[in-house]
């Protein structure tokens, strides 16, 4: 399977965002999911499998929590079901003291590109 071969699967299902935040705690949360947004997508098991080059064997062992699949795989099938990952970080990241430029620094140097 070469990296287009899941177009003639996604060209008839229309896959947009579904706009349902769904928050993930545990692995069955998350297996949980990706059951749902299969299903709501109206797509076999095997249909979705081959969305990210694998069998349907390989899904329903995610979707029951029988294997723990790399997180890269996940997150691209989340994408293809039109559910990309948002993670929603607590307190402040990205705070002015720790940089070493300031937002009056960055707005000089943007005016002058």
């Amino acid at each position: 399977m070469n990296d287009t071969d899941w177009l003639h699967i996604v060209e008839f299902k229309t896959i947009e965002p579904i706009g349902v935040i769904m928050i993930i705690r545990k692995p069955a949360d998350l297996q949980n999911a990706v059951r749902t947004l299969r299903k709501q997508r109206g797509l076999t098991q095997t249909e979705a499998a081959q969305l990210i080059g694998h069998s349907r064997k390989w899904l329903s062992s995610l979707e029951t929590g029988a294997t723990q699949p790399p997180v890269d795989m996940v997150i691209n099938l989340l994408v293809l079901l039109g559910a990309p990952i948002h993670l929603d970080m607590p307190g402040e990241i990205d705070r002015p003291e720790q940089n070493d430029k300031t937002t009056s620094d960055l707005l000089d140097i943007d005016e002058g590109l």
